[in-house]
């Protein structure tokens, strides 16, 4: 199934596992979000450690409202196993909307982490596909696995 260009975009910057789980997540997505009249897209996807670093001085050293507790590479985003989403009515972002705690529900059903259930900073829009070999492992020792896999250029969820 092909997607909307920018979630299509979103996906292509993904891990190719975390491109499947956010196929599957998006296709089902849609179908729940159509029953509402509204539409789903993922909106973000693999960042750089430059644009993490740019969201992170949001609410910080920038004007904003702060909306991560993550600096570069202390993001799944940075690993690309992390996509965020927009729910959409016509062409309005919806930054609130009921779909995102029933989403979270779908998500967790396919395996993802849900930003939904984070104490700090509750990020509903936010999915990540946690590797197998960090079962048990706490976040920032993962964190901290991954990076050093991407130095040795080892896959990050082999």
């Amino acid at each position: 199934m092909t997607f909307d260009e920018r979630s299509e975009l979103n996906i292509a910057t993904l891990h190719p596992e975390a491109q499947k789980t956010a196929r599957a997540f998006l296709g089902a997505a849609k179908a729940i979000a159509a029953k509402v009249g509204c539409d789903i897209k993922i909106i973000s996807g693999t960042r750089s450690y430059m644009e993490q670093d740019a969201l992170y001085a949001r609410g910080r050293t920038t004007p904003g409202k702060k909306i991560t507790n993550a600096p570069a590479g202390h993001s799944n985003h940075n690993f690309s196993i992390a996509f965020d989403i927009g729910v959409f009515r016509g062409k309005e972002y919806c930054d609130e909307h009921p779909l995102y705690r029933e989403l979270g529900t779908l998500g967790k059903s396919l395996g993802l982490e849900w930003g939904g259930d984070w104490k700090s900073i509750v990020d509903e829009p936010h999915y990540q596909l946690r590797p197998h070999w960090a079962t048990g492992m706490t976040e920032r020792d993962m964190l901290a696995n991954l990076r050093n896999r991407v130095s040795k250029k080892i896959d990050v969820l082999a």
